[in-house]
């Protein structure tokens, strides 16, 4: 029987993101001695061969896996940003605690795990005449935990699913689809009463970088802007590049 791993931060995106973002987040969590697992969509063979060093580099502390799951509904970026959702259920032989983050995110010290069934960050909608966006605007997609037992994970996947099939079938497929069924699910197992939910509050997640936040996340155009998170970013990215150059480095020396 296999041993499941206690606690696990979790990531899921196409291999354009992998590119772009993965290294810092991964040494990001790897430098404050915690786990992540890192999801690949759609990975060809370089994507695969730098899974694998990142795995190395990390000594362990960073797992994977890859591809795509069965599904109707369209590969877009809607699908994509709900992936990391629709993809929990496969985690569930694997770890006991899941913190769901975007894959631009920042870890920044290390991060309790709350003991609840689930935790959402909730948060004020837009102010806005369009109750789309009103309504999935009130809760942050870029932190989500789930304690995955099976009670949890199979609520969790019914609810989520659903929604995002009621949300396909009455043509209301467009962006944040992955919060409006996030919301969904937090409505619903709120009315059940049967779960213990956890809410984060700012001190544990901000996309406007605040200095007590453990996690930065780079929301839009402001990871590219703001000088605090470039230079969080470029702190973890450069770490990563750093040990990769030594190992190689050991490489060429070991062949002498």
């Amino acid at each position: 029987m296999r041993i499941k791993k206690e606690k696990v931060i979790f990531a899921a995106v196409d291999r354009k993101y992998y590119r772009k973002y993965a290294a810092a987040w991964a040494w990001s969590i790897f430098q404050n001695n915690m786990h992540g697992h890192i999801h690949v969509i759609d990975p060809v063979k370089k994507d695969i061969e730098s899974l694998h060093r990142l795995k190395k580099l990390t000594l362990g502390h960073i797992q994977f896996s890859t591809g795509d799951i069965k599904s109707d509904l369209p590969r877009d970026r809607c699908y994509f940003a709900s992936f990391r959702f629709l993809y929990l259920q496969h985690l569930n032989d694997l770890y006991q605690k899941v913190l769901v983050t975007d894959i631009d995110s920042i870890i920044r010290q290390k991060v309790q795990f709350p003991d609840q069934d689930f935790g959402f960050y909730l948060r004020e909608g837009l102010k806005t005449n369009d109750n789309w966006f009103a309504e999935s605007s009130k809760i942050a997609a870029g932190i989500f935990f789930v304690n995955l037992n099976k009670k949890n994970i199979d609520r969790f996947t019914y609810l989520f699913n659903f929604k995002l099939d009621e949300l396909r079938s009455n043509n209301s497929w467009r962006w944040m689809v992955d919060q409006n069924a996030l919301f969904f699910v937090f409505k619903s197992i709120e009315e059940e009463k049967i779960f213990k939910i956890h809410q984060f509050t700012k001190k544990d997640f901000s996309w406007n970088f605040e200095k007590r936040s453990n996690i930065w996340t780079g929301k839009g155009e402001r990871k590219h802007k703001s000088p605090r998170y470039l230079k969080e970013f470029m702190k973890y990215n450069a770490g990563f590049t750093l040990a990769s150059c030594r190992a190689f480095l050991r490489r060429i020396i070991s062949f002498d």
